[in-house]
């Protein structure tokens, strides 16, 4: 039985695409990813398979494929973090999944802001309620996550600073590693309410 390689592709660009996932995908017979991930391999004319919100419908057709074909499976960013790796063991073992990493949008930001990261503290907001982010930001010193559309980069940073929270910075990526990126650095209170991509990544730091 093939092992699924899932592979890690970075935060958008073919530049952030390590050596390694081309010489993977080369060997792979089906190819299975979102639409944006796919469009970087398209040179390789692999069978292809777009991931769906019918997750369970999906699963079936992977353990199906596996058993003739050799498959790919492409994630953004790194497959360890807030990735569909999560998902995968939840029907797979891990001695049945192979995977590559990648650079992820957290690693990618914190070069853009020469921010060493080894002391940062990783996390959601996804299933959270805003105020115990509030204070997950009072007890780190730096906190990155990605945002989601319930709860914007600009609503944010306004909860916080109508919650007093103070002596921050943050760092905003938009459309991170593409021609149209941006990065924002920012007081808090310079951030409030600015208007940014819905989904985003953010880190909030000590001054």
């Amino acid at each position: 039985m093939n092992k699924l390689m899932v592979m890690g592709v970075g935060p958008g660009s073919p530049d952030y695409v390590l050596p390694i996932v081309y010489r993977k995908v080369e060997q792979c017979d089906i190819l299975i990813g979102g639409k944006r991930n796919l469009e970087l391999f398209q040179k390789y004319n692999k069978e292809e398979i777009t991931i769906t919100a019918n997750i369970k419908a999906l699963i079936v057709e992977i353990k199906k494929l596996r058993i003739d074909n050799k498959i790919g499976i492409l994630v953004s960013g790194d497959p360890g973090l807030y990735s569909f790796l999560a998902t995968l063991l939840r029907y797979f073992e891990r001695e049945e999944i192979e995977v590559i990493p990648g650079i992820g949008s957290l690693q990618y930001l914190f070069s853009k802001g020469v921010i060493p990261w080894n002391d940062a503290f990783i996390t959601s907001l996804h299933g959270k309620r805003i105020d115990d982010f509030e204070q997950i930001i009072r007890d780190n010193k730096k906190v990155a996550f990605l945002t989601d559309t319930k709860y914007p980069a600009g609503e944010i940073t306004r909860y916080l600073v109508n919650s007093g929270v103070e002596n921050k910075r943050v760092l905003i990526g938009e459309n991170l590693s593409y021609e149209d990126e941006k990065i924002h650095d920012l007081t808090l209170e310079e951030s409030v309410g600015i208007e940014v991509a819905n989904l985003c990544v953010m880190i909030i730091y000590d001054k």
